[in-house]
């Protein structure tokens, strides 16, 4: 059935879509909020639940007849006619936004969250702060059942950012990596080349390169043992998880990857795509695998679920945002790794003296950096507040 929703510019599409793929990289900005501020969210809901098998199969067989006769006999004419039919065209050029928007984006949030980790997790903690506020307005009540699952809902949330340690996670890599370099050196290597700087998710005293030397131009387009299977499976689960969160308004896809500790490790991928590696592209083939299934699958189980059991749905998911200001809190105790073994551009490097963040939090000291941690914090309470009052300045 043709949608007869008036068709904005392809520029202003595009720019939707931008918008939507810097809100899902942020952790706090919902993309589910954008789509409800461009007052686009329940057509997009609705393209997403018309997606079934024969709606594929019919969009793969004009896709094979356009290639086959090379968009003659009508057959780019049938293709576009069905896109527009379907809408899918408006979904895929808002998918083009967000993906142009998380590439260039993707390398900035690794840099910040490398570099100025406390001030980062200060805008980010601003930011979840206030959009509680989304979801809140649209509970219809807080007795009884809603106060239990905003309590079940905040008890989950810490228990899970409580149990999964970032540096038990990196020791456990580091580990791995370090019986690998051993096996391949037995006698050790005194050629050691020290390289300052600092590397992803740590702060470094000092880098160290060992054992396999400058990375070589055949070493493109080739698997070197990035990731594990396990790896893998999780980033697709990630993914399936993250997108049920993202097209929820006030519930941030990004703060749940910073719940299940993938959020680095994607941004991390994404930015690192430059670099040809065929662990990097099958790391985000399978996120995206799970974002596909989990927009198919999970889209119409929110739906149902916020059908039929609408004010408990949202109290819990009030519950998860207040739990996750645990694992966003800025201020971390840093332990200290005496080497840390990682794996970039197919080489092993030592990172001596790694400061790695935990999720055990602490009071913040005084000085300049508790000072800037503030003004970060109200900047992202800021931003969000400016969300909040575009949001309902489009509802009214």
């Amino acid at each position: 059935m043709k949608n007869d929703t008036p068709r904005p510019s392809l520029v202003k599409e595009l720019f939707m879509g931008f918008c939507l793929g810097t809100a899902n990289i942020i952790p706090g900005v919902s993309g589910g909020t954008f789509l409800l501020v461009f007052k686009i969210y329940e057509r997009v809901f609705a393209i997403v639940n018309r997606i079934n098998k024969g709606l594929i199969v019919r969009f793969a067989a004009l896709v094979f007849s356009l290639a086959k006769n090379l968009g003659r006999n009508g057959s780019g004419k049938r293709l576009a006619a069905f896109l527009e039919e379907t809408d899918t065209l408006f979904l895929f050029k808002l998918i083009v936004g967000a993906l142009t928007a998380i590439l260039l984006l993707s390398s900035l949030m690794k840099y910040l969250l490398v570099h100025h980790f406390v001030y980062t997790y200060s805008l980010f903690f601003g930011l979840i702060m206030l959009s509680i506020i989304i979801p809140v307005k649209m509970l219809k009540s807080l007795k009884g059942p809603a106060a239990f699952m905003i309590l079940l809902g905040l008890a989950l949330t810490v228990f899970i950012s409580g149990s999964v340690n970032p540096y038990d996670k990196v020791k456990i890599k580091s580990d791995t990596l370090e019986r690998r370099y051993q096996n391949l050196y037995p006698q050790g290597n005194s050629g050691l080349i020290l390289q300052p700087g600092k590397q992803a998710g740590i702060q470094a005293d000092g880098q160290f390169e060992k054992g396999e030397g400058q990375a070589k131009q055949s070493d493109l387009f080739k698997f070197v043992g990035k990731y594990t299977i396990k790896e893998y499976v999780y980033a697709a689960v990630c993914g399936a998880v993250s997108i049920s969160a993202m097209v929820l308004p006030g519930i941030s896809g990004s703060l749940v990857l910073i719940l299940m500790g993938a959020y680095f490790d994607v941004i991390s991928a994404i930015s690192l795509l430059k670099s040809g590696q065929l662990d990097t592209l099958a790391f985000l083939c399978c996120f995206g695998v799970g974002i596909v299934v989990g927009g198919l699958l999970f889209a119409r189980l929110i739906s149902f679920v916020l059908n039929r059991y609408y004010t408990s749905t949202m109290a819990f998911l009030i519950g998860l945002m207040i739990g996750s200001l645990h694992a966003l809190w800025p201020f971390k105790r840093v332990m200290i790794m005496g080497q840390q073994y990682v794996k970039q551009d197919g080489r092993i490097l030592v990172i001596e003296n790694a400061q790695i963040y935990t999720n055990i939090n602490i009071l913040p000291g005084s000085g300049h950096e508790l000072v800037f941690a503030l003004v970060f914090f109200l900047g992202g309470c800021g931003v969000m507040y400016a969300f909040i009052r575009a949001e309902s300045s489009q509802v009214s």
